[in-house]
């Protein structure tokens, strides 16, 4: 009876720690699938500013405006954005009077990008502009709207 009993305790200890097993065996597929997840989804391309300027010093933007005297002769558009997930493409798409002036492409690379682009001003581009900002795909990330004056 003892030595029956002894059998017993040692079957249902067997049978334990096989069903523990089992159940880490089950838990680690579980956990990948978890932890699977947690992945971050891709982060997206992140206009974090859009400022028209006067000057860049340092590569930041100083002396933000959107009134352009013809005598600085030039506006500038500064762009940051944070996160660039990818190398990739953006466009400044500049507008006088509402008429296409230039198109300027820029290239941004990881993990955060500051550029800018900037025109010429003459006494014959006083008026309204704007500055459309497109990324690769053509979606409009932002519309910067200034004028010159003489």
């Amino acid at each position: 009876m003892k030595r029956m009993l002894t059998r017993r305790t040692c079957l249902f200890l067997f049978l334990g720690i096989i069903f523990c097993f089992a159940e880490n065996a089950k838990g680690a597929d579980g956990d990948e699938a978890y932890e699977a997840s947690l992945v971050e989804t891709p982060a997206r391309l992140t206009l974090v500013k859009a400022i028209m300027c006067e000057r860049i010093e340092d590569l930041a933007p100083f002396d933000e405006t959107i009134v352009f005297s013809v005598a600085l002769e030039k506006a500038i558009c500064f762009t940051a954005f944070d996160p660039v997930p990818e190398k990739t493409v953006v466009y400044h798409h500049w507008f006088k009077r509402d008429q296409p002036d230039k198109k300027v492409k820029l290239t941004l690379k990881p993990p955060k990008w500051s550029s800018f682009s900037q025109t010429g001003i003459r006494n014959t581009d006083a008026g309204p502009w704007r500055v459309e900002i497109v990324d690769a795909d053509g979606n409009i990330l932002r519309i910067l709207r200034f004028s010159v004056t003489e």
